[in-house]
């Protein structure tokens, strides 16, 4: 959780926990309260403080390491969070997380994963398969705002899944004083400032593989604390779609690093990605919620050559595309099946059936759109002014203007007895 600027108080070196304060108990026996720069954190299990981005001061960037950063453009990580130790088996097969997200004053974030429970015997209990819920990391709202003042995000936010490791960077614990500390596993020099093997591991190819991401918001607001969850991408409270739409820049690569942006957001895909047999493109995955309907299934049988990927998520076939007969494209692409979306067929496609706040401007009338103004006691002070000003303006011309015709009639008018010697009349 990004939390800058942070607390400068007992702000953690590169590499260590907080301080350890020594706390008195009731008895006068003397213990510590570990990890005290912020106060409130839960850790649970097999989880632990992340001293590497809990305040940790991040030198000068390599060059062009990212393109948009400088070398001498350092900064600090307050990036509140924790570790979960991994184990053999997170390397050998799929393993579940979860984060739940309550935004706002009151809220919290609390992170899971599915693992075995540990009892206080430090056995292992539940179902034996490790499918149970264990909690590893809760950060409270109260954190947040009791020292800083800040909240749990309301804004719209998107997910982004990395594996967060480089051969060109690192965090040893302990590195010898002959070793020269520097990250390049293509350098010999460095190798000594990585943990064994870990170069190695990088030259072999290092790999993460998701499954699915599912994202839930409750419409239930009795359900969590902190605020109601806002559904959708582009929510009244936070007109996203709008402010984009009006500054794409801010969310496009700009060239030369990159040409392909063209908009702030892709066209999403529905096949067309490279596959060769037809559990590429999720043949072979079917769930209940994903069934399509026995009209849907006739409409498909109509449409598919491969009857047995009815119920899959999309099927291979022969490229017909113009680009592949001048040898450009794949010779086989996926097709996805009605409800399933993505180059390869692997997501669900969901529609979003809240309103948006670009939409219910549409619904508006143009009158609608036109910018209110907010009457606060000094502008209603100037419209009053402004008011009088006017007036009395109004009032001092048109009183200017009589007195000028008054004088204007009585020097062009000639008097009674001017009338009776000229013995003419007007």
């Amino acid at each position: 959780m990004q939390v800058a600027p942070g607390i400068p108080l007992n702000r953690p070196q590169t590499g260590h926990a907080p301080l350890k304060e020594a706390i008195l108990t009731s008895k006068g026996q003397e213990q510590f309260a570990a990890q005290t720069w912020y106060e409130g954190l839960e850790f649970y299990g097999n989880t632990s403080l992340n001293p590497y981005f809990y305040g940790t001061y991040l030198g000068e960037t390599k060059k062009g390491e990212p393109v948009t950063r400088t070398k001498k453009e350092a900064f600090q990580a307050d990036a509140v969070g924790a570790m979960h130790q991994l184990t053999p088996s997170h390397f050998k097969r799929m393993h579940t997380f979860r984060i739940e997200w309550q935004p706002g004053p009151g809220g919290r974030i609390d992170w899971f994963t599915k693992a075995h429970k540990i009892n206080a015997t430090h056995s292992i209990e539940g179902d034996g398969k490790g499918t149970d819920w264990v909690k590893a990391f809760t950060l409270m709202d109260e954190t947040l705002s009791s020292l800083m003042g800040s909240q749990i995000p309301n804004e719209p936010s998107y997910l982004i899944m990395n594996t967060a490791i480089s051969s060109t960077w690192g965090f040893p614990y302990d590195t010898p004083e002959w070793c020269e500390r520097c990250y390049d596993c293509s350098n010999s020099t460095c190798s000594c400032a990585f943990n064994p093997g870990f170069c190695n591991m990088m030259r072999k190819g290092v790999g993460m593989y998701i499954d699915h991401i599912r994202v839930y918001q409750s419409k239930d607001d009795s359900a969590h604390v902190g605020n109601p969850h806002t559904m959708g991408c582009d929510p009244p409270e936070y007109p996203t779609r709008e402010y984009i739409q009006g500054h794409e820049f801010r969310y496009m690569r700009q060239p030369p690093f990159v040409l392909e942006d063209k908009h702030s957001l892709r066209v999403v895909k529905a096949g067309g990605g490279k596959c060769e047999v037809d559990n590429d493109c999720g043949c072979n995955i079917t769930t209940s919620d994903s069934y399509p309907s026995e009209t849907e299934q006739d409409e498909l049988h109509v449409e598919s050559s491969s009857s047995k990927c009815l119920l899959g998520r999309g099927q291979c076939l022969p490229n017909g595309a113009a680009g592949h007969f001048f040898g450009q494209g794949p010779a086989r692409v996926c097709k996805c099946n009605k409800g399933f979306t993505g180059p390869n067929c692997l997501a669900i496609d969901h529609i979003d059936d809240s309103p948006s706040a670009h939409a219910m401007v549409l619904e508006k009338n143009l009158l609608a759109n036109v910018p209110r103004v907010l009457f606060t006691p000094f502008t209603l002070v100037l419209v009053i002014a402004f008011i009088v000003s006017f007036i009395g303006s109004f009032i001092v011309v048109n009183a200017k203007k009589r007195r000028e015709d008054k004088e204007s009639t009585s020097i062009s008018l000639p008097s009674e007895s001017q009338r009776l010697v000229t013995g003419r009349s007007i």
